[in-house]
């Protein structure tokens, strides 16, 4: 059974026995309670609500909307396997461009007759090729409520819905977390890397048999925390290839100080093995490579007493040797703090290279590059040059 442990009152949840009995001992602990995250128990409901969108099929959103609303599955449940639906169903960014082509050719100044009204959908029609109760449908496709209720791989599976409902619910803790500890037995590799690639501030060192990653969360920083929100929920996908794992999250969903925690097994999507974009490490390595500058990608990692140090690239500048990381997301402690480590394990020569978009304070030491915009392996070497 997957068992998420939440702390504090959200949810309207109140104190455990246990948590009374610590209080009036004088003990300040956080409030905690158990909840579950969906799995095969809940298929029934699940069922019902797919059973209402299949009947709605071609009637828009709100109506299907409205009749859940009459439905005795509660509101929370509704939205979650709702919200799942979307993920499943994708596609949003497809609607947002035909809709505004559509809107852009029927909308502009007020049509005040019925006739002008026809003469534009029918312009419209010729124009993308489709008929006239098309192109109203196409109106407002992009918009959540307004765009019919559609399914064109057929009914959905009601476990699929409780894995996409999961992912979301853990998400959003992330997005409102303080701090986020991960736990992980086994390879943790793509998760260190994630989180390098997405730039959060995240320390990695080992326990034992488990590797620890203890990272920032976005109600600790003072700037772009919606983006660095979004960055840190890039790591919950990757929990779905996690046979053994434990994840605490120390949030806020506005009524105080929670603590989430998740631990397998738990029942999410598969996660995707297609990457986007190369990463900015590897765009820095092809550009070094044609500068004749001799590369390795991805080195070994390093190990410091507990401290694990994973720099993305090592590098022959001249008659020296360098590690180099690229870091996101930073403060001048982390900053700090990261160099040290690597001094402290006897790294070599070290160059950190910093967003400073995204940095409070970058230039905290002469190892450490801050740029602004894209990063250039000419940038890279000039800054080398000048150092000592």
């Amino acid at each position: 059974m997957t068992r998420v442990a939440i702390g504090g009152r959200a949810h309207g949840v109140p104190a455990t026995r246990a948590t009374a009995t610590n209080r009036a001992a004088g003990v300040a602990l956080r409030e905690t309670t158990a909840v579950r995250l969906y799995d095969e128990r809940d298929v029934p409901w699940i069922s019902t609500i797919v059973d209402h969108v299949v009947a709605a099929l071609g009637l828009p959103w709100r109506e299907l909307r409205e009749q859940l609303d009459h439905s005795p599955i509660g509101a929370v449940r509704i939205n979650a396997i709702l919200g799942g639906l979307r993920r499943v169903l994708g596609g949003r960014a497809e609607r947002v461009r035909i809709a505004r082509k559509v809107r852009a050719l029927v909308l502009g100044p007020p049509a005040l007759d019925e006739c002008t009204r026809i003469e534009r959908l029918l312009g419209a029609s010729r124009e993308l090729g489709l008929d006239v109760e098309s192109i109203r449908e196409l109106l407002w496709i992009d918009l959540a409520n307004e765009r019919p209720v559609a399914l064109p791989d057929g009914r959905p599976d009601e476990l699929q819905l409780a894995a996409f409902a999961n992912l979301d619910r853990i998400q959003y803790a992330v997005r409102r977390a303080r701090s986020l500890n991960l736990r992980v037995w086994g390879e943790a590799h793509e998760l260190i890397r994630t989180a390098a690639r997405c730039g959060l501030i995240v320390t990695v060192t080992a326990d034992g048999a488990a590797t620890v990653l203890d990272v920032v969360g976005p109600l600790s920083l003072f700037h772009a925390t919606s983006v660095y929100g979004r960055a840190l929920g890039a790591l919950v996908p990757l929990l779905a290839d996690q046979a053994r794992f434990e994840l605490t999250i120390d949030c806020d969903f506005g009524h105080g100080p929670a603590t989430l925690r998740v631990s397998p097994p738990a029942l999410l999507p598969p996660s995707s093995a297609a990457r986007g974009k190369p990463s900015v490490a590897l765009q820095l390595a092809r550009q070094l490579v044609k500068a004749t500058v001799e590369v390795a990608l991805d080195p070994p990692v390093i190990a410091h007493g507990r401290a694990l140090l994973y720099p993305d690239l090592e590098l022959v500048h001249g008659s020296r040797r360098w590690l180099l990381e690229l870091v996101g997301f930073a403060t001048a402690d982390y900053l700090s703090a990261k160099l040290a480590r690597y001094r402290a394990a006897g790294a070599g020569d070290i160059l950190l290279c910093v967003d400073e978009r995204r940095a409070l304070d970058a230039r905290v030491d002469p190892n450490v590059l801050a740029y602004s915009g894209k990063l250039t392996a000419a940038a890279v070497l000039h800054f080398l040059d000048g150092l000592p």
